[in-house]
């Protein structure tokens, strides 16, 4: 008796899954737009921030300080003073920041910061928003992608495995 693979298989064969769809891109566009809201939320001035709540200005770092990253002393953290002027009223803020210093006291820095200084940035806020945007749904459709892609690879794979045997059956 020969069968051609693939035909009457008890319980039938998985079907392959296609690429994307345009409801799946929706979906990982929807949930990537759902993920950046929520990060502007929970991240501490990030709203203020993106919500246009930050000047550009030329601030000068007065004090640095080099530190280790709390629970992670293997990892520095610089914290820098800042001060600036605004309409002839001297401001002052507090930047904490990653990684070894990179401005020395005296230098002059142009950062984004709220007009009471609770807020540093150094990126513009269209830079941010465009970041979490587009950044964050781009993100998540590539992972969309690269988990079609491999479950199509290993469909395709049990199909082959049975066409396999079916032809060692047959023969």
């Amino acid at each position: 008796m020969s069968r051609r693979p693939r035909q009457d298989l008890d319980g039938g064969a998985p079907e392959v899954p296609g690429w994307l769809t345009l409801r799946d891109v929706a979906l990982a566009l929807g949930v990537g737009l759902v993920l950046a809201a929520v990060l502007t939320v929970v991240t501490p001035g990030a709203g203020t921030h993106v919500l246009g709540g930050t000047d550009l200005r030329e601030t000068m770092v007065v004090a640095v300080r080099e530190g280790a990253v709390p629970n992670d002393d293997d990892k520095t953290r610089t914290t820098y003073d800042l001060t600036w002027s605004d309409d002839g009223e001297t401001r002052t803020a507090t930047f904490h920041r990653a990684g070894s210093p990179d401005h020395e006291v005296g230098d002059t820095w142009r950062l984004w910061v709220s007009p009471d200084g609770s807020v540093v940035e150094t990126t513009s806020p269209r830079t941010t928003l465009l970041g979490l945007g587009i950044g964050l749904p781009a993100f998540v459709l590539l992972i969309g992608l690269f988990v079609r892609w491999r479950n199509r690879t290993m469909a395709k794979d049990v199909l082959a495995e049975a066409d396999k045997i079916e032809a060692r059956r047959s023969s």
